[in-house]
């Protein structure tokens, strides 16, 4: 089978070929937009700052001028051909720049997914202290030594300070490390003879799921449906810009249609006029009746008004190609004006079915995201599945613990003595903790069964409902490219047969007007025939741009079904470079 290369137009090829690739913005990982988005965040005084300002911070992207009213006709029009168009519309088009921050988005929700393994360090402080009657007045209750609270009074005073460090880990379990010290005062007595007491720790803690919340990398699961949305997100922009530049083509087309439609109506009015001179200098010579100057007139009048809603349609196709492009020509402070540089051409190109279908199986960026959505419906499900498992979860610590403190100034009693192990203050207290002799440890189990698991059925239903759905769309997704590619393949194959045809009657009619021109001038027709010949050329040029214009905008949709079209048009996206996996969230 021979393999046609479709070429638009000898002067896009050339412009192609001598210019580097055109970019739909620059690289998605490294632009200014991504950085200023996900990694812009102010610092700690300047949030604190704003929190105590009346004003709403704002940003450069605040003070970006919109383009409202700049579809006025001062700009000068500038030949611009339908590469540069592309070019100009991946660069300015709204719609695109709006799309683009959709996979930016998804690239934070990775960032996010991965946020759970990230520690946290914590502190706290407290004092708390009591003063109150003793419920036994006794010889090791009643002391009247303490100036600080009267006879048969007894007070507490504690202070806290502790710190520590915690974080999830890829098991699921949650490991907190945390240093505790204690300084506890109360009135000295014959039993309490350590004034003050510094009580320190040193507790690893670890709860661990064994049921729910565990698994086989089940911790990492949010991260892949994470990161599938990221791919996702990718191949939709890749879409996104596949449709623009369609868009953009469909209006560059319709607007040099609507041009050439202006061209045929003037080519056609100017017969016309021509007409009525002929047939109102031979009525004032007697040789043709009133009647022919009136239907010169009638036909004129006709040809003038079919011009005038041409011309309004051209305006319309030239401000929606502006409005799509969306590129401000800075002298006139307008949308750019343009001017078609390129003609719609024919050139065959390879319309296989099954080869075009076979491409967009491959390549159809809406299609990869749809199985990637698919697969990230899946990954919910087990996720979900895994909520109907009752907890059992296992618990342990294990720590090392410390005491000093201060004799208190108590009468020597025979009852007991201070330790004298434990003299020496808050000093005293840490190196008893670092000795290791002194330690405690936990071990236990933690189980939950719901009796109904209602809560938990229901997500899983869900997300049930959720992955046959995306694999539902999946497939209705394909049914539809299978429809555009065919409908696609089919129109230009009509299209090819309807421009020779178009191309041939053109010819012909405009032979016939030059032979009946040639029979009015010497009587044998009438201006009824004339006129109507001369519409019929009319009608054959619009019909032949109509099917060359047709056949290039189908083209473009073709493309666009096969999921092709960026590289026909020398489009080249840079790939983004994925979120990469942070320290923390490797243990």
């Amino acid at each position: 089978m021979v393999r046609w290369i479709l070429i638009l137009s000898p002067l896009l090829a050339a412009l192609l070929a001598a210019t580097t690739p055109v970019r739909a913005e620059e690289a998605l990982s490294g632009d200014a937009t991504r950085e200023y988005l996900l990694d812009d965040v102010p610092n700690l005084p300047t949030v604190l700052r704003d929190q105590w300002s009346a004003t709403v911070p704002t940003d450069a992207f605040d003070r970006e001028r919109g383009h409202y009213g700049m579809l006025g006709d001062a700009a000068v029009p500038r030949p611009i051909t339908l590469a540069e168009c592309i070019g100009l519309a991946l660069e300015n088009n709204t719609g695109l720049r709006v799309a683009k921050l959709n996979p930016i988005a998804a690239a934070n929700v990775v960032r996010s997914a991965y946020a759970q393994f990230d520690p946290a360090a914590f502190a706290n402080t407290d004092k708390s202290r009591n003063t109150l009657p003793v419920g036994t007045i006794s010889a090791f209750t009643d002391d009247t030594s303490n100036p600080n609270v009267g006879s048969n009074d007894t007070f507490n005073q504690a202070v806290n300070w502790n710190a520590g460090i915690g974080k999830r880990l890829l098991t699921g379990g949650a490991l907190n490390a945390e240093w505790t010290n204690q300084r506890l005062s109360s009135d000295p007595n014959v039993v309490n003879q350590i004034v003050p007491a510094y009580y320190t720790g040193l507790n690893l803690t670890l709860n661990q799921p064994l049921l729910r919340d565990f698994g086989w990398r089940f911790s990492l699961l949010v991260v892949d449906v994470a990161q599938i949305g990221e791919a996702a997100s990718l191949h939709d922009y890749e879409a996104a810009v596949a449709t623009l530049i369609e868009n953009v083509e469909r209006a560059y087309w319709t607007y040099v249609l609507a041009i050439e439609s202006v061209r045929v109506e003037e080519k056609g009015l100017d017969l016309a006029k021509e007409l009525l001179r002929q047939n109102q200098g031979r009525f004032n010579v007697g040789a043709l009746p009133r009647t022919a100057v009136l239907e010169s007139e009638a036909e004129v009048a006709r040809r003038e008004a079919q011009l005038v809603t041409s011309r309004a349609l051209q305006r319309i196709a030239r401000d929606n190609l502006r409005a799509l492009i969306n590129a401000k020509d800075e002298a006139a402070q307008e949308l750019i004006m343009i001017e078609p540089a390129d003609e719609p051409t024919m050139v065959p190109t390879d319309l296989d079915l099954d080869h075009s279908l076979a491409v967009a199986y491959e390549q159809r960026p809406e299609l990869l995201a749809a199985r990637l959505d698919v697969d990230g419906r899946r990954v919910e499900r087990k996720i979900a599945e895994n909520a109907l498992l009752p907890r059992f979860d296992f618990v342990g610590s294990i720590g090392l613990a410390g005491l000093g403190g201060d004799a208190a100034n108590v009468p020597p009693n025979q009852i007991g003595v201070p330790n004298p192990q434990v003299l020496g203050g808050y000093d005293r207290s840490l190196e008893l903790l670092t000795d290791g002799r002194y330690y405690q440890y936990l071990v236990g189990a933690r189980i939950e069964i719901p009796i109904a698991n209602a809560g938990a059925k229901a997500q899983y239903a869900q997300a049930k409902v959720n992955a046959e759905a995306a694999r539902l769309g999946l497939q209705q997704l394909e049914e539809d490219v299978t429809r555009e590619i065919t409908q696609a393949v089919n129109n230009l194959k009509a299209l090819v047969t309807s421009i020779q045809a178009t191309r041939l009657a053109r010819e012909l009619a405009e032979e016939n007007v030059r032979n009946q021109q040639a029979r009015f001038d010497v009587g044998l027709a009438t201006t009824k025939d004339l006129i109507d010949f001369t519409e019929r050329l009319t009608l054959a040029e619009r019909q032949e741009i109509q099917s060359l214009a047709t056949y290039n905008i189908e083209l473009a949709r073709l493309y666009f079904s096969r999921g092709t079209l960026l590289s026909e048009r020398h489009v080249a996206l840079e790939s983004a470079v994925p979120e990469g996996t942070p320290w923390w969230a490797q243990f």
